[in-house]
C-alpha cells in the first residue's frame, strides 16, 4: 500500500491551478513550527477531536490537535503529513512545516494545469494573503476546482505558523468548505508526538492515545483499529497495531492455532501491563518455506500481542528485528493511554 496520504491534493501534489487574484506585497516565507494554543478548544456538534503527530525522525517533536467533521471515515499519518478522509475526495489534510509557500506551490505545481481541458484541468482559482491564520499569525489562502479524472472537487488551503491546512469536498457540495473555519479555529500545536485511535467516526466509544515510532512507516485505519505499516516491509507480517476495543485474546489464539504456518503459539496470563492494567501476552512464530500465491516471501517472523481489558498492542518482525529493535515495541506499549472521549460542546 502506498504511503502517500490519499486526501488532499496539496499533500498528494495533484495538478491544480493558478490564482486569478493575487494580493500585492512581498510573498510570505515558510516558517518553523512551534507550540501555540487554539482560538477555541470546543468540540462543536458534528465534529470530533483528532491528533496529527510529526513522525519524522529529525522532526519537531510536536503534535497538531484539531477537530474534523464526524463524517470522517479513515485516514493516514506519516512523516510530516496527516489526512482525515471522507470518501475519495472529501476530507481534511494537515502538513507540518511544508517546504514551500502556497504561492510557490501554485506556481510550480498548479499553474501548468490551468484550463488545459485534460483530466487534471483546474479552474475557479483564488489566491490571497493576509487572511486569518493560525497561532495569531496571518495566512495565505488558496482555492480552486479540479476536474480530477471526472470526479471534480473543490479545495481550499491555508498556510500559517508552520502548518498547511486543507479541506476538499465534492464539487456539488461547495458549502462544506465552510467547515474550514471551524477546523482552523480549533488547531493548536502541542509538545510531544501523540496519535489518537480511533480518529474517525463519532467519538463515543473507547479511545486511546499512543506514540507511533518515528521513521518506521505510517499509521492507517484498518477495521476498528490503527495499523502501523512498516516502510519497505516485504510482508504484511512486519507491522504494528493498537486497538482500543479488542475482542477476547482467546479468540485470536484459537484462530492462530488453526493457521498451518503458525508454530510455538503461547498464551501467558499477567505477562505485562498496558497503562497500569494487567495484560496477557500471546506470541507465535510464522515459518514460511516458499513464496505464497500473493507473493509473500519465505522467512520467519515472530508476532507478539499484549492485551489488557482496554487495549491491544501488536507487533510482528523477524527474529533479527526483535534482537535489535525490541525497544521500539516496548516504547509503543509504554506510550498507550486509555481515555474517555470528551462530549461535544453545547451548540
Amino acid at each position: 500500500m502506498a504511503r502517500i496520504l490519499i486526501i488532499s491534493s496539496l499533500l498528494l501534489g495533484l495538478a491544480a491551478c493558478t490564482g486569478t487574484h493575487r494580493s500585492p506585497g512581498a510573498e510570505p516565507a515558510p516558517v518553523p513550527l512551534h507550540p501555540f494554543p487554539a482560538e477555541s478548544t470546543d468540540v462543536p456538534a458534528g465534529f470530533r477531536e483528532v491528533l496529527c503527530p510529526d513522525l519524522r525522525g529529525e522532526g519537531t517533536g510536536l503534535t497538531v490537535r484539531l477537530v474534523v467533521p464526524l463524517a470522517t471515515t479513515g485516514g493516514q499519518q506519516g512523516g510530516r503529513a496527516c489526512s482525515f478522509s471522507h470518501g475519495y475526495v472529501g476530507g481534511v489534510g494537515v502538513e507540518i512545516e511544508p517546504p514551500t509557500t502556497l504561492a510557490a506551490f501554485r506556481r510550480k505545481s498548479l499553474d501548468p494545469f490551468e484550463d488545459t481541458g485534460g483530466d487534471d484541468d483546474v479552474s475557479d482559482i483564488h489566491y490571497r494573503s493576509g487572511v486569518p491564520g493560525l497561532g495569531g499569525q496571518p495566512a495565505e489562502e488558496l482555492r480552486w476546482r479540479v476536474y480530477n479524472d471526472g470526479l471534480p472537487f473543490r479545495e481550499v488551503a491555508i498556510q500559517s505558523a508552520g502548518v498547511r491546512l486543507s479541506l476538499s469536498v465534492p464539487d456539488e457540495k461547495p458549502r462544506r468548505l465552510d467547515a474550514l473555519d471551524v477546523v482552523r479555529r480549533s488547531l493548536e500545536v502541542r509538545e510531544a508526538t501523540t496519535s489518537l485511535c480511533p480518529s474517525w467516526g463519532p467519538a463515543e466509544g473507547p479511545q486511546l492515545t499512543f506514540t507511533p515510532p518515528k521513521d518506521v512507516g505510517w499509521v492507517e485505519r484498518e477495521g476498528d483499529h490503527c495499523r502501523i505499516y512498516v516502510e519497505g516491509a516485504p510482508t504484511v507480517l512486519e507491522h504494528g497495531a493498537v486497538d482500543p476495543t479488542p475482542p477476547p485474546l482467546e479468540r485470536l489464539a484459537a484462530r492462530v492455532r488453526r493457521d498451518p504456518e503458525a508454530t510455538r503459539v503461547r498464551l501467558v496470563r499477567n505477562a505485562g501491563r498496558i497503562d497500569g492494567r494487567r495484560a496477557d501476552r500471546l506470541t507465535w512464530t510464522v515459518v514460511r518455506t516458499e513464496e505464497t500465491e500473493s507473493y509473500e516471501p519465505p522467512g520467519t517472523w515472530r508476532i507478539v500481542v499484549l492485551q489488557s481489558r482496554a487495549a491491544r498492542v501488536e507487533w510482528g518482525g523477524t527474529p533479527q528485528w526483535w534482537r535489535t529493535h525490541r525497544s521500539t515495541y516496548d516504547d509503543l506499549v509504554a506510550s498507550v493511554r486509555s481515555i474517555s472521549p470528551a462530549p461535544p460542546s453545547p451548540p
